[in-house]
């Protein structure tokens, strides 16, 4: 049975469940919510759906931020959820002494607490003040958030102090299962990279930089379009997570908005956006034409024999994919689909192809699905076999690390 088909046979399986399918994958056994407080200005509701149609509980772990009280982290009262229903609490609620009063903010780990630890569940929060102001927080499963990127951004942050109401940009970072000497600059003039004196941040620890423009020194008056970077320093600590984000607020009705910090690749081989195989990458967005030794593995043995990869596509996209290495000249490249089995998808003539996917809806059923990058031998060609070779594609909703499949009889 061909990888397409077992992951159609599952698709109809999950279509045929009672509930609705989420159109973003969010449900997991275990959920960060990367900012949660319970202050005189904004308080979070912690919002939390059963996902696995039976009823069981989930832990709360509240890491309190260095910049808020007594740090570190406190478990409160677990949440018991009703099969399918939805659950709303509060850190005040859920939280012993001293969280249960005063003012207090951090990140929540939400943990199945079944036995089996495989009753998914989605949650978010919605931080309000008062006057019901507010913005949401999705909650993250755990393995979707942060990982071996050492660099992520904020885009479009800003400052206004010139006129009513003052806007103001408020910045957080945590580490998230290991120590991280870290970085913030602005891609202000004039202004300093955070901190200003060197400070390493401990699994389980938050920082937050209130106002990160003056916290910086960024000349007065007003900015607009600001990009804050955040950076690991070592290169040892690049594994581990780095949350950041921050939030932009008025100070009039301190109503806020929340803004992830984003990578290009977050560190998943299954989604990126340069794909390197059996080469090396380059300095800029380009692999070079340097083979790795692993080349020799899955070099054209002969004429008669073509290569096959795996690799899989994120419909709708334009994929452009081309022969890496001395002898690239002498191979040709194409695309073929894994379901409907054996349909050239493009290429198959050149050392090139680029294949522009079309609507997600008319392939797979919607489904992502998995395709067959084949190199051959070219007519014509003049290179001494075997021909070590590599690949370089590019995407723009990324795409899985090729994968060496095996060799096959020559049919194009």
């Amino acid at each position: 049975m061909s990888i397409a088909r077992s992951l159609l046979l599952a698709a109809l399986a999950i279509l045929s469940v009672g509930h609705a399918n989420a159109q973003v994958g969010a449900a997991g056994t275990q959920i960060i919510i990367p900012i949660v407080a319970s202050t005189a200005s904004f308080v979070s509701q912690i919002v939390i759906k059963d996902q696995s149609d039976t009823g069981h509980s989930v832990s709360l772990e509240f890491y309190e931020a260095l910049s808020s009280g007594p740090s570190g982290k406190t478990v409160c009262t677990p949440v018991p959820l009703t099969a399918s229903a939805t659950t709303t609490v509060t850190l005040a609620a859920q939280c012993p002494a001293p969280i249960n009063a005063g003012s207090h903010h951090g990140f929540v780990i939400l943990t199945d607490t079944s036995p089996t630890k495989d009753k998914l569940f989605y949650a978010f929060t919605r931080v309000e003040n008062p006057a019901a102001i507010g913005f949401a927080v999705e909650g993250y499963p755990i393995g979707h958030i942060g990982g071996g990127d050492p660099d992520s951004q904020v885009a479009g942050v800003k400052r206004r102090t010139s006129t009513n109401p003052v806007i103001q940009t408020n910045c957080f970072v945590a580490a998230l299962d290991g120590d991280i000497d870290y970085s913030i600059s602005l891609d202000v003039a004039g202004s300093q990279t955070l901190p200003t004196v060197p400070e390493t941040l401990h699994a389980g620890q938050m920082r937050r930089y209130l106002d990160i423009f003056a916290q910086a020194g960024a000349p007065l008056p007003d900015y607009n379009n600001v990009t804050v970077t955040f950076s690991k320093n070592d290169p040892a600590q690049w594994h581990n997570t780095l949350i950041a984000f921050c939030t932009v607020q008025d100070n009039t009705s301190f109503g806020a908005d929340f803004r992830i910090a984003k990578t290009e690749d977050a560190a998943d081989p299954s989604r990126f956006r340069l794909n390197c195989f059996a080469a090396n990458f380059g300095p800029a967005s380009d692999c070079t034409n340097t083979l790795l030794p692993s080349a020799a593995n899955s070099a054209v043995p002969d004429a008669a024999t073509k290569v096959r990869l795996l690799t899989r596509v994120y419909a709708p996209d334009t994929v452009r994919c081309s022969v890496l290495g001395p002898n690239a000249s002498d191979l040709k490249i194409r695309l073929v689909r894994d379901f409907a089995p054996g349909t050239v998808a493009a290429g198959g003539t050149t050392n090139s192809f680029t294949y522009t996917t079309g609507a997600r809806s008319g392939i797979g059923n919607g489904f992502h699905q998995t395709y067959f990058i084949e190199v051959d031998f070219k007519v014509g060609g003049s290179a001494a076999f075997p021909i070590p070779f590599g690949v370089q594609c590019k995407s723009g909703n990324g795409m899985m690390d090729p994968y060496f499949l095996g060799t096959f009889a020559n049919d194009f």
